[in-house]
């Protein structure tokens, strides 16, 4: 073997190191994943068993309380989810973006409120780090009045002249 000659074995040496850390960080990948996965599942089991406990119970002789203990359910659940990533999309009162908004009805806007103003949230959307998994299906407010145009049930409703446009998104 000539000193001048390079080692064969060099190359695959460094292909195997490189491999091998890639693997690592493959794996720390995947075990970060399964944890998150892990914590995630878990919140929505604490949730199931709170909601089974309700369920058990029934509303009993005081509807408003049991009323109260599904909405603690509830935000439980948001706010954890939340604290994992998941954003909600539509509130009433904001302007309707055709991002995170699918507008499935326009009505005259009531005095005070603008042109796009979200009205109503039929369905409430959701974000995922900076992914629109659902986006919110609203009714908004047309500052023209009343216009024409398909209801979230696929019927038609008719108003005004406007000829303005209702779709938001194909999302959701």
């Amino acid at each position: 073997m000539n000193p001048m000659d390079p080692d064969p074995a060099a190359p695959t040496a460094a292909a195997a190191l490189a491999a091998y850390e890639g693997s690592k960080a493959l794996a720390a990948r995947d075990a970060a994943h399964r944890a998150h996965t892990e914590r995630l599942l878990l919140v929505c089991a604490d949730t199931l068993d709170a909601c089974g406990r309700l369920l058990a119970d029934g509303p009993g002789s005081d509807p408003a309380a049991y009323h109260h203990s599904i909405e603690l359910v509830a935000r439980q659940l948001e706010s954890a989810v939340a604290g994992e990533g998941l954003e909600v999309l539509g509130r009433v009162g904001e302007r309707a973006d055709p991002a995170t908004h699918h507008v499935v009805r326009v009505r005259a806007a009531p005095r005070g409120a603008g042109d796009d103003e979200v009205l109503e949230v039929v369905r409430r959307g959701y974000r995922y780090r900076g992914h629109v998994l659902r986006a919110a299906r609203v009714v908004v407010a047309a500052a023209t009045g009343p216009v024409e145009g398909p209801l979230a049930d696929g019927t038609t409703e008719t108003g005004g002249t406007s000829t303005r446009t209702q779709e938001g998104t194909t999302h959701g």
